[in-house]
């Protein structure tokens, strides 16, 4: 028996899956990093049934595309905001996102598109932007991620839901 929360990371694999399948232009393919992992959300103040103005506060542990046959670790820390969040959708997200290298380079990214849906009690969010600092800057760079909440019934709370965990991944087009 598979459960409700097996089946909700099993579906945001798939959209995360697919979306870097559609993309990602094939003439990019050469110049093209790619880093997936897990991701832990935080929001301030708490997700509500009611829409506000909502910081988010994300830590990423991706394993990167490097040379032929191998990874890399990086870390990612990302600060953002969206103007109208609730537990129904966070809606048009931006922010920034400090990527760290295994070998101690730093990159910062800063998103200024932003698209979310609720799909099965997960929100899946998109980011788009460009490397503004450090190694590969100029780069456009691709964000999706599937978080599920730590808590379904956080909504339901005084404090609203203010975590929530799932699956990241980065497109870099170099």
């Amino acid at each position: 028996m598979v459960s409700v929360r097996g089946a909700v990371v099993a579906l945001c694999a798939v959209v995360l899956t697919g979306s870097s399948l559609v993309c990602a232009p094939a003439t990019q393919a050469e110049g093209l990093i790619v880093c997936a992992g897990e991701e832990d959300t935080t929001y301030s103040p708490g997700l509500s049934f009611t829409e506000r103005l909502t910081e988010l506060h994300a830590r990423s542990a991706y394993s990167c595309s490097g040379p032929p046959g191998r990874t890399v670790p990086v870390a990612g820390e990302t600060r953002g905001t969206s103007p109208s969040a609730s537990c129904l959708a966070v809606n048009s997200p931006f922010g920034q996102e400090r990527l760290r290298w295994s070998d101690g380079r730093t990159a910062v990214i800063t998103y200024d598109q932003g698209t979310a849906a609720r799909i099965a009690g997960s929100n899946v969010v998109q980011l788009t932007g460009r490397i503004v600092r450090g190694p590969g800057t100029g780069a456009t760079v691709t964000r999706d991620v599937g978080l599920l909440p730590a808590d379904p019934l956080g909504c339901l709370e005084a404090n609203g839901m203010t975590h929530a965990t799932g699956q990241g991944q980065l497109r870099i087009a170099l």
